[in-house]
């Protein structure tokens, strides 16, 4: 992008002093020199991520991007103070919302795109690498539910690992958006029986639900990857913003109570501005900030390969796979050692995935 006048909006790594509103043309971010993506709109508020988890959480972030605008764009800069306090506007909070929302989606394909470009047993280590990272993690939440020294123990023994680090680096994903906001409307409760589909896999969406009570399985390729039953729990909030396909079927697994919401509800129910909107705006902001760090986490990954790479590099990673696969077969073999002898049931969802 040399050899044009394009406008500095900010550079990665300095304070974060100010929001921009995008009156008209087209933005680019860079997470490094070759991980970019691009926005273009009209009135499109920029640069929110950062003042978000400032300010509402206390984060102390830097830039994690560097933002150019096209030469001709037409920008205009809002003061931190000035842009925090008009997220009481709904206008401004939606706004931002979906800015950010589409900045999840692209830096998410950025994601993907850097895993699916690993091959052969670059592959089979990620695969090995991230299921072992998924177990361990299923673990450390069991241990802070119930503070079994013996849970915390095998946690430990397990997590420091050079495979659970690379698995974290593939595999972990961003905290879910949870919201607490009293909600008594009848109008968007919505109850459902068990095995009721809520939403389809691929098709598309313009609302999000809340759940108040029950079970929902999560279902990827008709296989169940999760199960949610937290109060406030939220899916689908990037189809009401955007308008995307979904990600993934949703299913009731037992009889369940829903919130189910469209951009309208969410300015006309009372205190949904104030309660649902922020929620949705720090949560996306959280999410922006865990996929840059993902991004370069795995670039770190590929950067190690690369320099360590030569002669003999195919038996190497032989070696590597094998020995990977030894360690999530060890890690597997305590868990269910431990799930029989202590009678621990709270193990048996995590087991029966062996």
């Amino acid at each position: 992008m040399s050899g044009q006048n394009y406008l500095r909006l900010y550079t990665i790594a300095t304070p974060a002093q100010s929001a921009f509103l995008l009156n008209e043309g087209r933005a680019y971010f860079f997470v490094s020199d070759s991980d970019k993506y691009a926005l273009k709109g009209n009135n499109i508020i920029l640069g929110a991520t950062e003042l978000i988890l400032n300010n509402l959480l206390d984060m102390n972030l830097d830039r994690i991007e560097t933002a150019l605008g096209d030469p001709g764009s037409k920008v205009k800069k809002i003061p931190a103070e000035t842009f925090l306090s008009s997220l009481d506007s709904y206008s401004v909070a939606l706004n931002v919302s979906m800015v950010i929302a589409e900045q999840v989606v692209l830096t998410n394909k950025i994601i993907n795109t850097s895993l699916d470009n690993l091959k052969g047993e670059e592959k089979r280590i990620k695969e090995t690498a991230i299921e072992y990272y998924r177990i361990i993690a299923r673990l450390r939440r069991e241990y802070e539910k119930r503070k079994f020294p013996w849970l915390k123990m095998l946690t430990e023994k397990f997590e420091n690992t050079l495979l659970c680090k690379r698995g974290e680096a593939f595999g972990r994903t961003a905290e879910p958006t949870k919201i607490t906001t009293p909600l008594v409307n009848t109008e968007t409760t919505l109850e459902l029986p068990k095995d009721a589909v809520i939403c389809e896999e691929g098709s598309m969406g313009d609302e999000m639900y809340i759940l108040q009570s029950g079970t929902v399985d999560v279902l990827i390729n008709d296989t169940r990857v999760t199960s949610i039953s937290d109060q406030g729990y939220v899916f689908g909030e990037i189809a009401l913003l955007l308008g995307e396909k979904r990600t993934a079927t949703l299913k009731a697994k037992s009889d369940v109570l829903l919130t189910r919401l469209r951009k309208s509800d969410l300015k006309n129910i009372p205190g949904a501005q104030a309660g649902i909107l922020r929620s949705l705006l720090t949560s996306l902001a959280q999410k922006h900030y865990h996929n840059v760090e993902k991004i370069r986490a795995i670039n770190a990954v590929i950067v190690e390969k690369d320099l360590s790479s030569g002669a003999g590099e195919k038996e190497k990673q032989l070696h590597e796979v094998q020995r990977a696969q030894n360690d999530l077969l060890s890690l597997k073999k305590e868990v269910a050692g431990l799930y029989t002898s202590r009678k621990a049931e709270f193990l048996a969802e995590i087991v029966e995935g062996f």
